[in-house]
């Protein structure tokens, strides 16, 4: 397990309209404020169009299985983190027309139905990195300096 911390963070709570796409317009908006490490702490709304992956299996290297749903789709519940620079975004989704529940990984191409609300605190001055192992394709978050140890 690793930890990273911060001294100072920023807050924004970002409001998306009818037909943005959330993951990109999230992606630029991070790379536009300079936000290297962070939590998507809250998200709440609805979209028409939602792209997500989930795993399929427990081996190495991980399956996936990335799934399209067509709306009206509302979110229970958008978490997640931002590390390097990217934002890794888990939904939790009511499929109002088939009553299912969907859960997964959000992907591009997702796309707001009405509004989402989504809020970011961003980490002053903690700098990761992403790392594939390249034998089990699993991705971890490091230190900007490799040999650096986290608080």
């Amino acid at each position: 397990m690793r930890d990273f911390s911060c001294r100072q963070m920023r807050s924004y709570l970002l409001s998306f309209g009818r037909g943005d796409l959330v993951v990109e317009e999230l992606s630029a908006f991070v790379r536009s404020r300079g936000i290297n490490t962070g939590l998507v702490t809250a998200g709440i709304g609805s979209f028409d169009l939602c792209r997500l992956h989930t795993i399929t299996s427990t081996g190495l290297p991980p399956q996936e299985r990335f799934v399209t749903l067509r709306g009206p789709l509302e979110i229970g519940s958008l978490q997640g983190s931002i590390a390097d620079g990217e934002p890794h975004i888990h939904v939790v989704l009511h499929d109002v027309a088939n009553d299912a529940v969907h859960i997964g990984h959000l992907e591009s191409g997702s796309r707001c139905c009405y509004r989402i609300e989504v809020g970011i605190l961003a980490f002053e001055g903690t700098v990761t990195r992403k790392r594939m192992d390249p034998t089990t394709q699993l991705v971890d978050i490091v230190a900007e300096d490799a040999d650096a140890q986290p608080e």
